[in-house]
């Protein structure tokens, strides 16, 4: 069965700073949805009634992410009350707070889990912010995670997310794909939404190059690809697209009906579809 994705960037947080993250957003004073059981319920159930609807010959996918979603203290509650409403539920996760309590209690729930790894080398992650003081990169934690995860719900699909960037595009990772072997490795161009460049095209098609070997396993996800053909909903309900390097919002879904919010941000189906063909 065909799936319609909706990416919700449950909150900007993160413990990690890199250079080019995308998840930074214009929040007015707004008080984030996560931090209310309350508006959750009501965002998930007016999401799931509208999309449910609107594209009945689909399943629906909640993608959880953040900043990083495991920072959000209802992250649990999201997870159980979507999965109950009909939703079906990935999640996208630096892993490093990952613990075995978390997969125990919610693996169950959880349909294809990602993580992002953009390089194995300490200083790489650190020039690109993907590190704390105290925290870095743990290959050999995250495989036992995933194999916990693997354990507990044999049907979980794993999938690796690296977003190429000034910092890695002369990195070869292909050792530690073959060591994880996801269903799929997303390889995402590093979108620039400020005048600085995080990814020029060739350093992006250098490392695609230095993977030829090991096609078959990756989605790649240029510039061009990626704009107008996710659904993306911000940490206080707003859909939005990147627009000329910047934001564009619709107002919230717990204000507005969902068809309203919805219809007022670009989106291109074709370009959604083309996208998650593989995804099923």
């Amino acid at each position: 069965m065909n799936e319609i994705t909706i990416n919700w960037h449950i909150l900007e947080k993160c413990n990690y700073n890199c250079n080019y993250c995308f998840a930074k957003y214009t929040n007015d004073g707004r008080k984030e949805i996560h931090n209310s059981k309350e508006d959750i319920e009501l965002l998930l159930q007016k999401l799931y009634h509208y999309f449910s609807e609107k594209y009945h010959n689909y399943s629906i996918r909640l993608n959880l992410a953040g900043g990083e979603p495991m920072l959000s203290k209802n992250l649990y509650y999201i997870i159980e009350s979507a999965y109950k409403i009909g939703f079906t539920i990935s999640l996208i996760t630096n892993a490093s707070k990952l613990t075995t309590r978390f997969i125990k209690t919610n693996a169950q729930y959880i349909s294809m889990f990602a993580i992002s790894i953009d390089s194995i080398y300490k200083k790489t992650n650190m020039e690109i912010g993907r590190s704390t003081k105290n925290e870095i990169l743990n290959i050999s934690k995250i495989f036992k995670h995933l194999e916990e995860l693997k354990k507990i719900n044999s049907s979980i699909k794993i999938k690796i997310n690296t977003v190429v960037n000034r910092y890695n595009y002369k990195e070869y990772l292909g050792d530690i794909i073959d060591l994880i072997h996801p269903f799929k490795w997303k390889v995402l161009q590093a979108l620039s939404l400020t005048d600085e460049v995080y990814c020029r095209n060739e350093e992006y098609h250098i490392f695609l190059k230095n993977h030829q070997n090991i096609t078959s396993k990756i989605s790649k996800e240029s510039n061009d690809d990626m704009i107008d053909s996710y659904i993306m909903l911000d940490p206080y309900g707003r859909f939005y697209q990147n627009s000329f390097g910047q934001y564009n919002y619709s107002e919230s879904i717990l204000n507005i009906s969902v068809d309203e919010a919805f219809k007022s941000i670009k989106f291109d189906f074709k370009k959604f579809m083309k996208r998650y063909t593989h995804e099923v």
